[in-house]
């Protein structure tokens, strides 16, 4: 009840005084203001390409069904369920189809990003962690490209150095021909609304790679919340830009290091949602049936490769190495929006030896300070062994990737129901300390101890599956020795109630 309008002394008081609560709650609202407004969170072209590729998707899963059942009902997938997975190997075809569904559902949607723009080992432009303070949402790489351009340069852009004959830009292409989003006006100049109608490429993590995608994309990775994507997913059964250079031959001059079987996937290409994906699994396993040696592998040998490592293989500390071959396997699961920050992330994934004891690594860790993400490391010694190299020197070497270890000194990780050593902080700021004084120098092997010391003395994690952590939205995973989902603090409301109260107050 009010007896009439607050003094106005009182009223910028209070006003002042909210501020402040909200910007202590929210610290991510006090950056510096973007140069480009907010695209909506799916735009209406978004909107009508899922909605269209969406209904294909409906048609092509329930015709694939009885593929799939037909395959796991063969005497070759038994022998290859009965050798690595003999828990699943107890289920019948429809019962494994369910538990594939619902593994596909809560396994991890990852994005790769640099923390700075140096860190990228591919082409073009990409999000980075100034973009994401600035803009607090996950920019795409022509919404990444159109702020480059005005931030750094007052007049037109220059010109696009010059290409090869015949060269097509693969990601255009792809993002054009199989998802069927519009051409841009001018394509080499998308204005800042067309680049918002693109999607941001993502992959599927079933494999349970420690990383959660490749680190070719990046040295860290957005783990997104399944529950705020899934309405945005297009899901192809493999990396869309890969499948344009060595199915359709986009990049002159390239020579890959594998053939794909490219009439897995026959044209018109049909996507994947989150509702419908039957036809991408078999697609998947014979796509990436390579030619090697004059000969194929078998969809057997493939589906043995995936299901080892999913969520039916086991153990996470005892998985089975995988290759550099395998880890570019996943399915290419692109968010068809504009993902808002802090809610549509889960939690975030640095790589160790890019990043751990640098500046970037500071960085990283600011960032998620800065929104409230828990953060865990990754030894993704895949990539270590060239340190800067975009791709690793032997595709059939292997590895372990089955490494992750909590961030003791993050507000996000410590909201989290797991219970950390008593020196967690002292180990770990200790650790930065002696890997940040020696590391230009470092060898393999001490990255590996390294490695060890950190795993040794900090919570250690495997991704969450639907049979362990039952897909919760609320969990990081679960602690690798104890098998405890690690969750955040049910009744731990966060940001979102110190926001409501600022506003309130």
């Amino acid at each position: 009840q009010s007896s009439g309008p607050c003094p106005p002394s009182l009223a910028h008081s209070m006003a002042r005084a909210a501020t402040k609560l909200l910007l202590l709650a929210a610290p991510w609202l006090a950056s510096a203001a973007p140069k480009f407004p907010l695209p909506p969170l799916r735009t209406p072209v978004q909107l009508a390409t899922s909605a269209r590729r969406g209904a294909e998707a409906k048609v092509a899963s329930e015709a694939a069904t009885p593929h799939v059942l037909a395959f796991f009902a063969s005497e070759g997938f038994a022998e290859v369920l009965r050798d690595c997975c003999p828990e699943a190997a107890k289920l019948s075809p429809g019962a494994l189809l369910e538990s594939l569904r619902a593994e596909v559902r809560a396994a991890e949607y990852a994005h790769a990003f640099p923390v700075a723009t140096h860190a990228a080992h591919t082409g073009g432009h990409h999000f980075n962690v100034k973009l994401g303070e600035e803009y607090k949402f996950l920019l795409n790489s022509y919404q990444a490209a159109v702020d480059y351009d005005a931030t750094n340069h007052s007049g037109p852009s220059p010109a696009p150095p010059p290409r090869p004959k015949n060269f097509t830009d693969p990601g255009p292409l792809a993002e054009e021909q199989i998802f069927g989003l519009p051409p841009f006006a001018n394509e080499s100049k998308p204005t800042w609304a067309e680049a918002s109608d693109r999607m941001n490429y993502v992959a599927q993590n079933m494999r349970r790679l420690n990383f959660g995608s490749v680190p070719t994309f990046g040295d860290a990775t957005f783990i997104f919340d399944n529950d705020y994507i899934k309405d945005m997913i297009l899901t192809a059964p493999v990396d869309t830009g890969l499948w344009e250079m060595v199915c359709n031959h986009t990049n002159v001059g390239w020579t890959p290091p594998f053939k794909f079987n490219c009439p897995a996937w026959p044209q018109p290409q049909t996507l994947g949602t989150w509702d419908h994906f039957d036809h991408t699994i078999l697609t998947n396993l014979d796509v990436w049936r390579l030619k090697r040696n004059g000969s194929r592998t078998s969809l057997y040998e493939e589906a043995r490769k995936f299901f080892e490592r999913s969520p039916f293989g086991g153990d996470y500390s005892t998985l089975p190495n995988v290759t550099s071959f395998d880890v570019e396997k996943y399915w290419e699961t692109n968010i068809a929006g504009n993902v808002r920050f802090p809610e549509g992330v889960r939690f975030l994934i640095g790589s160790f030896v890019p990043l751990f004891g640098t500046e970037d690594g500071r960085t990283l860790q600011t960032f998620a300070q800065t929104f409230g993400w828990p953060l865990v490391w990754a030894f993704t010694e895949f990539m270590e062994a060239k340190d800067s190299s975009s791709a690793p020197a032997d595709l059939n070497q292997s590895y372990a990737l089955n490494e992750r270890a909590v961030d003791p000194t993050m507000d996000g990780s410590l909201a989290l129901n797991a219970t950390f050593p008593a020196d967690a902080k002292a180990s770990f700021n200790a650790l930065w300390a002696s890997v940040e004084e020696r590391r230009v120098n470092a060898t393999h092997g001490q990255w590996i101890e390294w490695w060890k010391t950190l795993a040794g003395s900090q919570v250690r994690v495997a991704p969450s599956t639907a049979s362990s952590c039952g897909g919760s939205q609320l969990c990081i995973g679960s602690e690798l020795k104890s098998g405890t989902c690690v969750c955040k603090m049910k009744g731990d409301a966060g940001q979102a109630s110190a926001v409501t109260m600022a506003i309130i107050v």
